[in-house]
């Protein structure tokens, strides 16, 4: 593997259960934890898949899969060098993979319309941000892109909630964020805003789409 890739997972599917045998004893309760059966349905369909996708492409099997922790909270994968990243909003999840030397950070959020993100944007983005989203063609939307930019940035480098406002998108030639990184929007679903963020740039960033929850395979 020497490129970074990003797949897309539905998580509404009415079998999800089944996904439940590959997660640990802590990612089973804490799907239990949560408030509704779909939130618990979601969340283990979003965690399975990650397991599943990595168990392929490391030859392990999912459910034995090791995961730690870096001091700022950063998942990884004990034992093994390859670099991911896990986010989920409503009924979309994205995984992002990165090959040894690259650390990824992938972001999807689904474009809401019950908060002011105007007034969101002032408080935590950059002034020149929030002039660019007053002349887009739908500020809303992308307040959203410009929200899945930033977090996939600090999911990347695990700079946290404090590196959000730091974490400048440019728009010039192709569009960036922060220093040096690697920036692509990602088509999600309709309603949906998705990013990927890669901590040096890489020859290529594929998006595979999935069917039946299951990860597709990796292409190119």
């Amino acid at each position: 593997m020497t490129d970074t890739f990003v797949w897309r997972v539905h998580l509404d599917q009415p079998d999800g259960a089944r996904w439940a045998p590959l997660l640990s004893g802590d990612e089973r309760a804490r799907a239990a934890a949560l408030a509704t059966p779909v939130e618990r349905r979601r969340f283990t369909v979003a965690h399975a898949a990650l397991r599943a996708l990595l168990g392929g492409l490391t030859g392990l099997p999912p459910a034995e899969l090791v995961f730690g922790a870096e001091d700022n909270g950063r998942p990884y994968l004990a034992g093994r060098p390859i670099d991911f990243n896990l986010s989920h909003s409503e009924e979309w999840a994205l995984i992002g993979v990165a090959p040894p030397g690259l650390r990824v950070g992938v972001d999807v959020e689904r474009v809401r319309d019950d908060l002011d993100h105007l007034a969101m944007a002032r408080h935590l983005y950059r002034p020149a941000e929030v002039d660019h989203l007053t002349r887009a063609a739908s500020p809303r939307e992308e307040y959203f892109r410009l929200w899945c930019a930033k977090e996939a940035y600090i999911k990347a480098t695990g700079a946290g909630l404090a590196g959000l406002r730091d974490a400048l998108v440019t728009h010039e030639g192709n569009a960036t964020v922060g220093s040096s990184r690697s920036l692509r929007w990602l088509d999600v679903a309709p309603g949906y805003a998705g990013a990927v963020v890669t901590t040096t740039v890489t020859t290529a960033v594929t998006t595979a789409v999935t069917t039946a929850g299951t990860p597709a395979p990796r292409t190119g």
